[in-house]
């Protein structure tokens, strides 16, 4: 996941989509590899990318649909989020490799696919439905702007 990353699509569903196929690809990869510092290493990135990603989709993308009929669903959001970082922080204290560790990561994959999945189906037919071209760009770039400050607040706090 690269929150923020240069090259900004025109459409904040584009990077939304980008950042969610990181993310899997990024579990993906803590399930494939064995060698215990790097998985730590993979999943202190992924743990954080993770953070920027939601924090910064909640304060854009779901005050952008704030009113918008189905848009209850965004409290389901909120917590998917907060579960799946929850995951990764057990995960840090697990034994990788072990049974907790493909356990809690076999359900944080699960988690964040459910929550990928009900997003593109919801969330970006609402996006579509509300703003035209130029509006989901600018929410594109109000993105990409919060990822960086979030970027670098989580940055200081791990200095």
């Amino acid at each position: 996941m690269i929150p923020g990353g240069n090259n900004a699509p025109a459409d904040i569903r584009d990077q939304l989509r980008r950042d969610h196929e990181s993310a899997l690809a990024e579990l993906e990869a803590l399930r494939a590899d064995g060698d215990d510092p790097r998985l730590r290493e993979k999943l202190r990135r992924l743990r954080r990318a993770w953070v920027v990603h939601a924090l910064a989709e909640e304060s854009v993308v779901y005050r952008a649909l704030e009113g918008v009929d189905g848009a209850s669903r965004a409290d389901e959001r909120f917590v998917e989020h907060e579960l799946v970082e929850a995951l990764f922080d057990k995960l840090t204290r697990t034994t990788p490799g072990s049974h907790e560790w493909k356990a809690r990561l076999k359900v944080a994959r699960e988690l964040v696919m459910r929550h990928i999945e009900t997003e593109h189906e919801e969330l970006f037919m609402q996006l579509g439905q509300r703003y035209g071209a130029e509006e989901l760009a600018t929410l594109a770039e109000q993105f990409r702007l919060a990822c960086e400050k979030l970027t670098l607040l989580e940055e200081a706090k791990a200095a």
